[in-house]
């Protein structure tokens, strides 16, 4: 790359005030600097940054922009990712479903698409499984059942996050890291959560990374993501929001929250089992749990 010249890139690496850019023109990772005036704006590259970058001296590079940010987590520090892996066993250990809404409503409120991943389909009858695809195939998020060796769903899900950057949530035990040797072409994710080419040492700096995924775009190198208090980033009556099969404006009143009120369509879509009960069952307790926890 010639000096002076811009690029546009993705951050996928960061580690002691050094950034490791991938430019959208070339497979050469770029490393940079950050430029001091966004120090100033408090602007903090983090991982999955779209940015900009410029050479002002041969092999120098120096991150002069930050482009508009899709969304930001936190814990992990990383920006920009479009969808959620939400993985769970059918079985060893149980689903938590409750849990599973929880990852479901906290991907959507940061504006992630959810896609729901159950593992270990080998080890559990068609008609467990049929009680989990009753409960869930009447939202609209796609859905996928799987075993290790299901090569043709595993490519099913390589192809629907094809080009974006995605996370993986859920319990451990459930087959994730599996998941992630499957998805990422030649970098694979240990058992547990480290990835195996940052092993250099017993103490090497944990830091986040977004690895390649063989069927284009990046995977979050950790699956360190959870659900999170629900009340911190909602109030109870957005709740219903976060029910994407729920009715809209169907209700005899506006405010409706769907607790039994007189003229409730909730109530009927339940009674002609157009909404799973599992699903209205735990949207009557979060909607308690928020209420509670704001008064």
């Amino acid at each position: 790359m010639l000096a002076q010249e811009k690029q546009i890139g993705k951050i996928i690496k960061g580690i002691g005030g050094f950034y490791y850019v991938k430019p959208q023109a070339s497979e050469e990772i770029v490393e940079c600097k950050a430029r001091g005036v966004l120090r100033h704006q408090k602007m903090v590259p983090t991982v999955g940054d779209e940015v900009m970058i410029q050479s002002d001296n041969p092999g120098e590079w120096t991150i002069e922009s930050i482009e508009p940010r899709k969304n930001i987590f936190i814990r992990p520090p990383v920006a920009n990712v479009d969808i959620g892996l939400i993985v769970f066993s059918m079985t060893s250990p149980k689903p938590n479903l409750l849990l599973l809404d929880k990852l479901l409503i906290s991907s959507e409120i940061q504006n992630v698409e959810p896609l729901i991943c159950f593992s270990k389909k080998d080890l559990v009858s068609a008609e467990e499984e049929e009680v989990l695809r009753k409960i869930y195939s009447k939202t609209p998020y796609k859905l996928f059942f799987f075993s290790d060796r299901d090569l043709d769903v595993m490519n099913e899900i390589a192809h629907e996050i094809s080009c974006k950057t995605a996370f993986m949530a859920g319990p451990s035990g459930v087959g994730k890291s599996t998941m992630a040797n499957n998805l990422c072409s030649n970098q694979t994710m240990e058992t547990g959560t480290l990835s195996q080419k940052l092993k250099s040492g017993k103490h090497t700096t944990r830091h986040v990374e977004l690895l390649k995924m063989r069927s284009g775009g990046f995977l979050l190198d950790t699956p360190g993501f959870s659900s999170y208090k629900l009340s911190e980033y909602i109030k109870a009556e957005e709740l219903r929001e976060y029910f994407p099969e729920f009715s809209r404006g169907e209700c005899r009143f506006k405010s409706c929250l769907h607790q039994g009120e007189p003229g409730c369509q909730i109530l009927v879509d339940l009674k002609e089992e157009k909404i799973s009960q599992t699903r209205y069952d735990h949207y009557l307790y979060l909607l308690d749990e928020i209420k509670r926890e704001q008064h």
